[in-house]
């Protein structure tokens, strides 16, 4: 009796209980802490998804909203064209003025006697009034406008100018401020741009082709 006593104490002394019931409390809290790190990364990952989820949906109506916009914007601008057209047959001047429309521009070819006087750069009652309803028509879309003056290649002999070109960007230079002072074109939307003789429509040797070469071209930019 003495001897199974001796061993069983021992054997307690060696392996307490105290120390098997804390590790089954440390192993029962760690497999708590992992279970709860599941689920908070479980939550997270979830999170990110939603958000991901969120911001795709936003984008996607973004871009449904800049097309719809897009195509207003190409009605708008084939209207503008039709429009430009329309006011250059009820000024009479059909003749000598043409609407083009691209993918990239609207273009309003003047002929410049329509504008100008021979050699000149000043703007004329009539000439006003054209431009006025070109403005009037131009004005609904906030596009960029280039006006462009080109001329004939015959040498300036006499007049205001030297040449052809101080020509071209005087006259050139006449519109944009008759459209941005009489008519409320912002001025940063506009540029002036003289070409003189050198990018000719039609061949300079004959008078047929020199007019059609005498010209200004406001040019509506496409978005």
């Amino acid at each position: 009796m003495k001897f199974f006593i001796s061993r069983y104490s021992t054997k307690m002394e060696d392996n307490p209980l105290w120390l098997v019931v804390l590790s089954d409390i440390m192993t029962n809290l760690m497999l708590f802490f992992l279970i709860l790190y599941v689920f908070s990364l479980q939550g997270t990952m979830e999170s990110q998804a939603a958000f991901a989820n969120g911001f795709d949906k936003e984008h996607a109506q973004e871009e449904k909203e800049k097309k719809a916009l897009e195509v207003i914007q190409k009605f708008e601008e084939a209207d503008v064209a039709k429009k430009l057209a329309e006011e250059m047959a009820r000024a009479g001047i059909q003749d000598m003025a043409e609407v083009q429309m691209t993918e990239k521009q609207i273009k309003i070819n003047i002929a410049a006697p329509v504008l100008f006087a021979s050699g000149k750069a000043g703007l004329s009652p009539l000439s006003s009034e054209i431009l006025g309803a070109v403005a009037k028509v131009i004005s609904r879309l906030p596009n960029d406008i280039i006006v462009e003056g080109h001329t004939d290649s015959i040498p300036i002999r006499s007049g205001d100018y030297n040449t052809n070109w101080q020509l071209s960007a005087a006259r050139a230079d006449a519109v944009v401020e008759l459209l941005a002072v009489k008519h409320g074109i912002p001025q940063e939307r506009m540029v002036a741009a003289a070409y003189g003789e050198y990018r000719p429509v039609a061949d300079n040797a004959t008078a047929k082709g020199r007019a059609r070469n005498r010209r200004i071209e406001i040019i509506v930019s496409r978005k």
